[in-house]
């Protein structure tokens, strides 16, 4: 016998996907673990958005966030 036991059997996300559930399955929970709070999201950083169709305007404001999302996050919502 292994010195680790036995393996649980738990579901593959593809199979858990065709059902459904309305709450997360025991297996992958972690309630070893202080849940994590966080109080004021307001200071959290936004992942930038960017209108599409601003970026053929006139002005470059929307060109200028593009920009600036791509150098300093290297994604952005659109």
């Amino acid at each position: 016998m292994s010195r680790f036991g036995t393996s649980r059997l738990v579901p593959s996300v593809h199979e858990l996907a065709k059902e459904t559930i309305t709450e997360i399955p025991h297996q992958f929970l972690q309630t070893n673990q202080d849940p994590t709070v966080v109080l004021n999201t307001a200071s959290l950083p936004q992942v930038p958005v960017i209108d599409l169709g601003k970026l053929l305007s006139e002005d470059a404001i929307e060109l200028e966030k593009l920009d600036h999302a791509c150098k300093e996050w290297g994604f952005f919502q659109v």
